[in-house]
């Protein structure tokens, strides 16, 4: 009689065991990432300048959370265990913030939407159109963007930039790096508009 009442006690923590070990380090498990900015700045001069970032638009097929790569010119593919960390359109729009703060040598810098206080000496606004690739291959940045002065009611400067950067390995950590070099390409072109404004 012993035997029918810890049968069923043995088979559960069992079923628990089994249950902790594919919680743990299991393939199957999803993986998160982030973009990351310059690893310094390239100034050391302090500036003024006030600057806003955005707002930054995204296509369609890049507003989600999984990671988008492409298997050819024409098959995207969207991976459920490779995943952003956050919001792709923010992270963009905080890798900007953040390289454009180094290369300009400013503080002053807010994202859009900014405080009805705060006046940028100019305004930047992207419209990402492309940011993916071919592991191992290379990825794309398509970007088009526009510069605008506070006291103008139109934009100075309208740009379109295609930045491509080559990658050996087909990971998804050299995958990410990939495309925060692009957004590095990106800023310098920005930063270098600016400076000659």
């Amino acid at each position: 009689m012993k035997h029918l009442f810890i049968a069923p006690f043995i088979f559960l923590i069992l079923l628990s065991i089994n249950a902790c070990s594919s919680l743990g380090g299991s393939s199957d498990s999803t993986h998160f990432y982030s973009l990351s900015a310059l690893s310094e700045s390239s100034t050391s001069t302090p500036s003024l300048l006030k600057l806003g970032i955005g707002p930054v638009r995204l296509q369609r097929q890049l507003k989600r959370p999984q990671i988008v790569s492409r298997i050819n010119q024409n098959e995207l593919h969207v991976d459920e265990a490779h995943q952003w960390a956050g919001s792709l359109k923010e992270d963009i729009t905080q890798v900007l913030v953040d390289n454009l703060s180094g290369l300009l040598g400013t503080e002053q810098i807010e994202k859009f939407p900014w405080k009805s206080h705060f006046r940028p000496d100019y305004q930047v606004r992207v419209q990402v159109e492309r940011f993916d690739g071919e592991p191992g291959k290379e990825v794309v940045l398509k970007a088009r963007w526009w510069l605008r002065q506070h006291h103008d009611s139109y934009d100075k400067l309208a740009k379109k930039s295609v930045i491509r950067v080559a990658m050996q390995r087909t990971d998804y950590n050299s995958y990410v790096a990939a495309l925060s070099k692009a957004l590095d390409t990106l800023s310098r072109e920005i930063a270098r508009s600016i400076r000659h404004q």
